[in-house]
């Protein structure tokens, strides 16, 4: 006989978290391995001892843990996935009466706090250590780079020099933008006509990202386009990333010059700091 759907809907369920995730589910097996205490502990000295109680910095991290180990790409959609993935929900700590934080608290606290106290380096030296205690991390690492695409535009590159003040170049730039009767043809989307103009990382600069260049790998047959570099420092036996660091373009050698042991340097990779002071050499780097 052909069942029916209950429309009916209840309205008190006595359910566990627990029932929620399957026994064989990957978060399982990685939840155990992360210490929430030592989470508070590096984080203790960035709250005061007064005030509203904040969210627990060790959920903030476990979110972000989780997003990473489920493929989430924005903040957004962590949230999202926090209001109806229940596995994710009982990987961070969130009963189910509990609502999720809005996108913004991430950022907020990634700005406020997380990146000026270097949290995440310490964090991720810890990890690294503990799995090198594990006998997890050989000596066969490799080095390689890739390019990432920045946040800025082609319109945004401008001559280094501009022999103007600041005020006058800026309302030049915005007086080619306006039509014959003084509208403006796009305020969020400057008219810039650049075909013919020769452009270098030489010669101009972005006025959004004055970091980002003009990248290219030279053989994928794709254009220059702004962005940064990415060297990673990768373990091979076990596949741990042992460094991962975003570096201004250099040219096509960067990964090799840039993400070696012997390349490094404390402000270029904070998180790579922990692969040195354990004696790896340029010997033992294939890039």
């Amino acid at each position: 006989m052909m069942g029916q759907a209950n429309p009916q809907r209840g309205l008190f369920y006595q359910l566990s978290l627990e029932s929620f995730v399957p026994a064989e589910h990957p978060l399982r097996a990685i939840r155990p391995l992360i210490d929430d205490g030592a989470i508070r502990r590096a984080c203790r000295n960035l709250y005061a001892p007064i005030g509203r109680p904040s969210i627990p910095p060790e959920q903030l991290f476990l979110a972000l843990v989780g997003g990473y180990l489920l493929g989430v790409t924005s903040e957004r959609k962590l949230v999202m996935e926090l209001q109806c993935n229940m596995a994710l929900r009982w990987f961070v700590g969130l009963n189910l009466d509990q609502d999720a934080w809005d996108a913004s608290t991430f950022s907020q606290n990634r700005r406020r706090r997380f990146d000026e106290a270097g949290v995440l380096e310490k964090l991720f030296d810890a990890t690294i250590t503990q799995a090198m205690a594990a006998g997890l991390v050989s000596r066969h690492v490799s080095a390689d780079g890739t390019l990432v695409r920045a946040n800025a535009s082609y319109k945004s590159f401008v001559p280094l020099e501009v022999a103007l003040d600041p005020e006058e170049y800026k309302r030049r730039l915005r007086a080619k933008d306006r039509t014959e009767d003084g509208e403006d043809q796009d305020p969020g989307n400057r008219a810039v006509n650049f075909r013919g103009e020769k452009r270098s990382n030489a010669t101009h600069r972005s006025t959004t990202d004055p970091d980002c260049r003009f990248v290219s790998k030279g053989s994928s047959g794709t254009g220059a386009y702004p962005g940064y570099t990415v060297n990673a420092l990768m373990e091979n036996r076990h596949r741990f990333l042992l460094g991962l660091g975003v570096d201004i373009f250099q040219g096509t050698v960067a990964p090799r010059s840039r993400a070696t042991p012997a390349g490094l340097h404390p402000d270029d990779a904070r998180g790579r700091q922990g692969v040195l002071s354990r004696g790896l050499h340029r010997s033992d780097v294939r890039a």
